[in-house]
């Protein structure tokens, strides 16, 4: 129609005057990237609230969650994801797994057993040490320390322990565009979970010293590690002093992984800083920079875990080979009063008393009477000053390139003869053999890595036979004894007895 309205309706309308934006509209466009699938915590999710029923009603409601997501082989929906993030792990739920519970904890002993097959059973009782899953309150405090830090967008990060994957879920928003995000967690359930929970992210279900990952590549190593008295064996740290305990380990692997310039953000228990051997501090203090400490007091995690343990967050940056170290002296012990009296502690906490929240006292544990410990409670406002005291913008001045080697394949460690209808590892992979062929061994998580342990063992076995038997000499006898023990000391620490 015409402008006044009277117009032949039929004829073409005038045409409009042509605009840039119109032709580069018509240019083809890369497609938009997928939206991201990983779940994101928010405060309505109460992970780690409730008391021990709770958590243990919230557990087996994250487990049926899981089987039927996974029986239909599909994707969680963010509904059920609501549900799988509210698991909390079996460490402060011991009672569960009592051979004859208390007649209040009956039925959910009987539910957890009914739920779980006898491997994932035996899985999660082991468990129950180490799994203590940190409150929203720490994880959130260290990212925001990271971000002080200045850790950069499209970093590649690394989780060692990563249960559920809180530190995932509460990563700022400002940080995930492009970054690489690697997960590692022993315990098979927990890992599925954590799968259907970040399905953008890659999670190995297995053991850290069991995941081949690069050295020299990650820009941050973040979490909370376990802690336990007990050794790790590792062949790519034979007769390492690193291996005599499980945190050593983790602490001394994190900072291999780190390229240099990288920071590593664990959380430890107080004995990393306080034990009376420095061994660990001066391993890692040859190849990194302390940036700084936060010690939280023993009530930190008792919501959330249930347990009351002093601990430690522990910041370190890795030194590039032949750099020289700017980071805070924190090898020795020395003394520091308190209201129990004279006690030691790191030099880093004697210099600065501040980044302990808390008070140092003489207090009983589950372990041992008159323990040094950080009495009194945790609040947002102390960890964050104890944050501002952290240097901005470390990242900036630390050199960005890293290692990019090519894909490692996972050695062999089976080379023996393998008979038919036995065990093997070929290329990281459990296979049993059948006629002339291997076949992935079927068999659930906990069971496979007890299998891997077992092989290992064996191989140790052989070694000292072939050392008798090829007369080698004495002290190659000895050492391969020496290798067999320890081997042998870690696999019993983790699975128990053979027989």
């Amino acid at each position: 129609m015409g402008a006044d309205g009277n117009g032949d309706p039929t004829a073409d309308p005038a045409p409009l005057p042509v605009q840039e934006t119109e032709f580069r509209d018509l240019e083809p466009q890369a497609p938009p990237a997928p939206p991201p699938r990983d779940f994101r915590i928010k405060d309505e999710h109460r992970i780690g609230q409730g008391g021990l029923y709770q958590k243990a009603r919230d557990n087996i409601a994250a487990i049926r969650t899981l089987r039927l997501v996974e029986d239909e082989s599909r994707a969680a929906t963010n509904a059920e994801k609501a549900i799988l993030v509210r698991y909390s792990g079996w460490g402060a739920l011991a009672n569960v797994f009592h051979p004859y519970p208390r007649s209040d904890w009956a039925d959910t002993a009987r539910a957890v057993r009914e739920i779980l097959t006898p491997e994932e059973y035996e899985a999660a009782r082991a468990s129950t040490p180490n799994a203590h899953f940190t409150s929203d309150l720490v994880v959130r405090a260290i990212w925001q320390a990271l971000e002080r830090l200045g850790l950069p967008p499209g970093a590649q990060i690394l989780e060692p322990s990563m249960g559920v994957g809180h530190f995932l879920g509460l990563m700022p928003e400002v940080l995930l565009p492009g970054c690489r995000r690697t997960g590692v967690e022993l315990d098979a359930v927990t890992a599925r979970i954590a799968q259907r929970l970040y399905p953008d992210a890659t999670v190995f279900a297995r053991a850290f010293e069991e995941v081949s990952l690069p050295d020299n590549f990650f820009d941050l190593v973040v979490g909370n590690i376990p802690f336990g008295n007990y050794p790790v064996f590792d062949p790519a740290y034979k007769n390492s002093p690193v291996t005599r305990t499980i945190h050593d380990y983790f602490l001394a692997k994190a900072l291999d992984k780190l390229r240099p310039g990288g920071v590593m953000a664990l959380i430890t228990s107080r004995y990393t800083m306080d034990k009376q051997d420095p061994a660990i501090r001066r391993h890692l203090a040859a190849r990194g920079d302390l940036i700084a400490a936060i010690r939280l007091p023993n009530t930190a995690f008792k919501a959330n875990a249930g347990t009351e343990v002093t601990t430690d967050i522990l910041f370190l940056q890795k030194r590039a080979p032949g750099a020289p170290s700017h980071g805070k002296a924190w090898t020795d012990l020395a003394p520091i009063d308190t209201p129990d009296g004279r006690i030691e502690v790191n030099e880093y906490f004697a210099r600065n008393p501040q980044m302990m929240l808390g008070t140092m006292r003489l207090e009983g544990t589950m372990y041992r009477d008159r323990e040094p410990a950080l009495t009194g409670e945790l609040t947002p406002a102390r960890l964050a000053q104890a944050i501002a005291a952290l240097p901005p913008g470390l990242y900036r001045n630390a050199p960005a390139c890293r290692a990019r080697p090519p894909p490692e394949p996972v050695p062999d460690i089976d080379t023996g003869d393998v008979k038919d209808g036995a065990y093997a590892v070929r290329d990281g992979m459990l296979v049993i053999r059948r006629g002339a062929s291997f076949e992935t061994a079927k068999v659930p998580g906990s069971t496979a890595w007890r299998i891997r342990g077992m092989l290992t063992v064996r191989d140790a076995v052989r070694v000292v036979f072939r050392t008798q038997l090829d007369d080698a000499p004495a002290e190659r006898i000895a050492e391969a004894r020496l290798l067999l023990n320890q081997i042998y000391e870690s696999f019993t620490g983790r699975y128990g007895p053979l027989s």
